[in-house]
């Protein structure tokens, strides 16, 4: 029967076979419901042909990822960084310095040997407890108190309180500007405390009445007293190697 003969043209597939044993099952008399059940089984082979021709042919091509690098100083830049490599499609990975593709940084090292871009400016603040008792400091007063010859708030006009000088240690990015933009070649006092970080330098100084320290203006917070511009620094974006592909096109981000 004409039936029969169309069933047999049809590929023996696993789903060929599972209708083959259906109309079979109907039987040859009920020839109406054989014609649907090949219908049915038309369709839904169309529509398997259908949507695996239109899936991708290959995967979409990875994201490049990019080492980087903040020092603490620099870490309110971070947000601005994300967004932009999100913006370009780039993957963002936290390392050390020696291992990254870019490292943020206030002010240019001793010895600048990599390619650098600025991408912002940031002062260096020196920083008081308001107890201390005044309300700015000069150039001369600020190299007095961080070499230790002052070692009294009242002998710059402040309260009868002894001064606490808290630094940064000496390859940290804000205490090499400060030593350059004010210390001029002035040892800073052995009896300086050391602060790990800019949070720790604003917690350190907010929490000691007699305390002094530096401060990136972004960092500036609490209960702290700014007293003198050290300098405007710019805030650097440094690369191993000249920047192409997606460090490229991030910087150009950033530099906006």
């Amino acid at each position: 029967m004409a039936g029969d003969q169309v069933v047999d043209e049809i590929p023996k597939s696993p789903l060929t076979l599972h209708f083959c044993c259906l109309l079979r099952h109907i039987g040859q008399s009920n020839i109406d419901l054989r014609i649907l059940f090949l219908m049915r089984y038309l369709l839904i082979t169309l529509a398997i042909a259908f949507l695996t021709g239109c899936s991708p042919d290959s995967t979409p091509a990875p994201k490049p990822v990019l080492e980087i690098y903040t020092s603490s100083s620099t870490q309110p830049w971070l947000a601005e960084l994300y967004q932009c490599a999100e913006q370009n499609n780039v993957l963002l990975s936290i390392s050390n310095p020696g291992a990254s593709d870019i490292s943020l940084r206030l002010g240019e090292p001793e010895n600048l040997t990599s390619p650098s871009y600025k991408i912002d400016e940031e002062e260096i603040l020196v920083v008081t407890h308001p107890q201390a008792g005044v309300s700015s400091l000069t150039l001369t007063q600020v190299q007095s108190i961080f070499s230790g010859q002052v070692v009294n708030w009242i002998e710059v006009g402040g309260s009868d309180e002894p001064i606490d000088v808290w630094v940064y240690a000496d390859g940290d990015d804000v205490q090499q500007v400060f030593n350059f933009n004010v210390m001029d070649g002035l040892k800073v006092a052995s009896s300086a405390r050391l602060a790990v970080s800019p949070e720790r330098m604003s917690d350190s100084v907010g929490n000691n009445p007699g305390a002094i320290g530096i401060l990136p203006r972004r960092w500036k917070m609490g209960n702290t007293h700014e007293t003198f511009v050290a300098s405007e620094t710019p805030v650097l974006a440094m690369t191993r190697s000249e920047p192409t592909g997606g460090l490229l096109t991030l910087l150009s981000c950033l530099q906006k």
